[in-house]
């Protein structure tokens, strides 16, 4: 083995590493006398920090500098931009800043008192010298720096063109990334068109994350007026979660809503609530919205709760707002105004005793109870553009009464709101239907120049009054136009049934046209053709007829307005067939006119009773009547005719007539003669006659009368059934004196030439009977002392009791005698017996 001996040489290790002790300690050493420098310079060195970043920036700024770190500096009284009237100003900022190789940089801001200036044009966002931290000419959007901030008692000033907006901020975080404080804003007044908003604030959260502003919390406004649509809001209440871009360009959120009242022009919604989700930017906005819950109040309308919803957007125009939404609504315990109804119980009333008396009895209580509570709903399109012009589309319109009233609209009906006032852009169609109300269809339309046009068709409305009389009305194809506040015209036909007084008439056929001017009411103004199925007036059954009538003295048939009311016609060649009970009867007349006030006159009337050889004939020169609470009454001339076969002629008949209780009476004077060729008695004057006419039975009393010296000759009595026209006469001669004012010949041409110079007095009866056979008569005269002058010779003391088997051609029959005291015919005889 061979040994190594130890080395003298030193080791190279510890002796390389001690050099380096002297170099760090060095390098530290004057890294402390730098950092000394610098801390003992910081007033400069954050000076020259903060002007090199405003210089940058060309910003105007003043500060005070009150004590610096290392990395912070508080400045207070700053002032950014004209002194005179600054973009910014804060009370306390503090400042952290950051030093590395790239040089100095604000890291953190810390203000307390700061407020900022700015104004929104329309399109961006405009903060003076504080925009020229951004640059100007990107085309980005306006967005916040990125900064770390804490802020207390921040506030901003923006105006806008639709006023002037304050804000109040406090909070702390990164401003374009994450930052978490509460918001305060108020606008006294905004108004952006026609439509303004007073006392609106904000006091809620602001949020940004990942760069996206958020607010959260209620925006209230005292009230809300848009005055070309209407639309005014009394204490209206958001509660919003409002997410706006980092430009401040675009929206997105949802809020909830409520409100003391809205109005919409003359309506008002109380007490709404609903909620709303939209997304948008200044150009447009979308919405989702809803109406949860409000009452409605309208001019003549209440709805005790309305639901609706709309989905749509908001465009913002440089000449207004205009918004476009679609939805439909519901209401539920919807009710009328009374007064709407109102005129149905004044008209029922006064049309009691006419045929649509039961129909308006009958429709009053039902559209009272349609109207007090019924639910609806609808669907609708709405247009709202700038200056109020308003376009509706409705589609499926629908109510349901609690009554079973229900109205429902077919197809899609167009509106348009244009210079404050409605109007109807396409046809309505309409129907009603159920709860006793009558079935009606509606068709509506309006004209470029405001008129309105319609057709209305009301299928049989059928009803009973308290006497169970039966009413019915139809209207086919009612044709109407004309403009609201102006004159109407209408024109179409009905068809009627129901009571009238005394009667009832049925399928009563009377064409509708005329006009409304908004005072005057005009009915019938040219010729119509009228006509009815059947029609009874007491005892009078009328059949099918028609007639045609006419405007009286050129004035409308019907009208009603400030003159009053007036109702007026004529009726040329009147004529109607029927039954008088059971017998027939006919009535011609040459004209009819017919006053509502004045009353009737009727011309040259023929009216014929009965059948065959046995009508009962009277023909009336004039006749005329009013109605009254009582029935009818009047006068009547020239009157003539003749009952049945019976050969007597009436004329010259006149006087006083009435109809009342089903009685036609008479109360005049006529003259009666015969209706042979050759007169078997002479004419006989009746002053005081009273005839009846009830339950088809024609009754008569009055005295005759000799015409020229008015001498009662004797009393009659006449009975005449028209069912079978049979009848009689009776006549009452009592204590008829004959002497120089009065002979026999005065009576009867066959006395002529056989007695003369009668002295006495005649008692006794008569009859004619007659049937539809024939006429037959009779009676029984005494005379007692009659002096008289014969063919044969004068006579005396004539006695006798005379039975004439044919009372009207003067016959008598075998067998009958008479006592003379003294007969002279060239010999006298004495107390004889012929």
């Amino acid at each position: 083995m061979t040994d190594t001996a130890p080395s003298d040489l030193p080791e190279k290790g510890p002796k390389n590493r001690g050099w380096k002790r002297p170099v760090f300690g060095a390098a530290a050493l004057l890294l402390l006398v730098l950092l000394s420098i610098a801390y003992w310079q910081r007033f400069s060195l954050a000076n020259r920090v903060v002007a090199d970043q405003l210089k940058k920036y060309d910003v105007p700024a003043s500060y005070t500098i009150k004590e610096i770190g290392l990395r912070t500096q508080r400045l207070e009284n700053v002032v950014i931009g004209d002194p005179a009237n600054p973009d910014l100003v804060a009370k306390i900022v503090e400042v952290d800043i950051s030093v590395g190789f790239s040089g100095a940089k604000i890291k953190v801001i810390r203000a307390n008192g700061v407020h900022v200036r700015g104004r929104y044009d329309g399109s961006k966002f405009i903060f003076g010298a504080l925009d020229k931290f951004r640059d100007l000419e990107s085309k980005k959007p306006f967005e916040f720096p990125d900064l770390a901030v804490e802020l207390k008692n921040a506030g901003v000033t923006l105006d806008t063109p639709w006023g002037r907006v304050g804000a109040g901020l406090s909070g702390t975080g990164q401003l374009r990334n994450r930052f978490a404080g509460s918001l305060a804003l108020n606008a006294p007044a905004m108004s952006g068109g026609d439509c303004s908003a007073l006392g609106a604030r904000f006091d809620g959260r602001y949020v940004v994350e990942t760069g996206q502003p958020n607010l959260i919390g209620p925006l209230l406004a005292e009230s809300v007026n848009c005055k070309a649509a209407g639309f005014a809001a009394d204490k209206a209440k958001i509660a919003a979660n409002v997410r706006l871009s980092k430009s401040f360009d675009r929206w997105f959120g949802d809020v909830q809503y409520g409100a003391h009242a809205i109005k919409i022009g003359a309506n008002m919604l109380t007490v709404p609530r609903g909620k709303m989700d939209f997304d948008g930017s200044t150009a447009r906005t979308n919405f989702n919205a809803s109406v949860d819950s409000a009452g409605y109040r309208g001019p003549s309308l209440l709805i005790r709760q309305l639901a609706a919803d709309a989905k749509g957007h908001v465009d913002m125009l440089p000449q207004g707002i205009a918004v476009s939404a679609r939805g439909q609504a519901r209401l539920l315990g919807g009710a009328l105004d009374g007064f709407v109804l109102a005129g149905i119980d004044s008209l029922s009333a006064q049309t009691q005793n006419t045929p649509v008396g039961p129909l308006l009895a009958k429709l009053g209580p039902a559209a009272r109870r349609a109207a007090a509570a019924f639910d609806g709903n609808l669907r609708y399109d709405a247009q709202v553009g700038v200056g109020g012009k308003t376009a509706l589309l409705l589609d499926a319109v629908a109510l349901s009464t609690k009554s079973g009233a229900r109205l429902t609209q077919t197809g899609i009906a167009s509106l348009g709101s244009k210079g404050g006032g409605w109007y109807l852009a396409s046809p309505l169609q309409m129907a009603v239907a159920g709860g006793d109300l009558p079935t009606a269809k509606l068709a509506l339309r309006q004209g470029n120049g405001g008129a309105w046009s319609g057709v209305m068709e009301l299928s049989p409305f059928a009803a009973q009054d308290a006497s169970q009389q039966r009413a019915s009305l139809s209207v086919s194809q009612l044709a109407f136009a004309g403009r609201p506040g102006g004159a109407w015209t209408f024109n179409g036909a009905a068809n009627l049934s129901g009571p009238i007084p005394g009667g009832a008439v049925n399928g009563l056929r009377v064409p509708i046209n005329g006009s409304y001017d908004g005072r005057n009411f005009a009915l019938l103004r040219g010729c119509e053709t009228v006509g009815f199925d059947s029609a009874k007036l007491s005892n009078l059954t009328l059949g099918r007829q028609s007639f045609r009538i006419c405007p009286d003295a050129g004035r409308p048939i019907f009208s009603s307005g400030q003159g009053g009311t007036r109702f007026a016609a004529s009726i040329p060649n009147f004529a109607f067939a029927g039954a008088l009970g059971s017998s027939a009867i006919a009535v011609d007349s040459a004209v009819l006119r017919f006053d509502l006030s004045d009353g009737f006159v009727a011309k040259d009337i023929k009216i014929a009773l009965g059948r065959g050889d046995t009508q009962t004939k009277f023909n009336v020169a004039a006749l005329n009547g009013r109605f009254g609470k009582d029935g009818i009454a009047g006068t009547l001339s020239g009157g003539s005719g003749q009952i049945a076969n019976v050969p007597l002629l009436l004329d010259e008949a006149g006087g006083k007539w009435s109809y009342r209780n089903t009685i036609l009476a008479l109360e005049g004077s006529t003259r009666v003669s015969d209706a042979e060729q050759v007169d078997r008695f002479q004419p006989m004057n009746v002053p005081d006659m009273l005839v009846n006419l009830e339950n088809g039975v024609i009754t008569a009393i009055g005295t005759i009368r000799e015409p020229t010296t008015g001498v009662k000759v004797a009393d009659v009595d006449i009975r005449h059934v028209l069912a079978n026209s049979t009848g009689r006469a009776l006549l009452a001669v009592d204590g008829l004196r004959f002497d120089r004012r009065l002979q026999p010949d005065m009576l009867t041409p066959l006395t002529l030439g056989v007695v003369a110079n009668v002295v006495g007095t005649v008692s006794g009866d008569g009859h004619i009977d007659w049937t539809a056979k024939g006429v037959t008569s009779g009676g029984k005269f005494n005379s007692s002392n009659l002096d008289l002058a014969a063919a044969f010779g004068p006579v005396e003391g004539l006695s006798s009791e005379i039975i004439f088997t044919d009372l009207i051609g003067l016959e008598t029959g075998p067998g009958q005698q008479a006592k003379l005291a003294s007969v002279n015919p060239g010999i006298a005889a004495l107390n004889g017996r012929v």
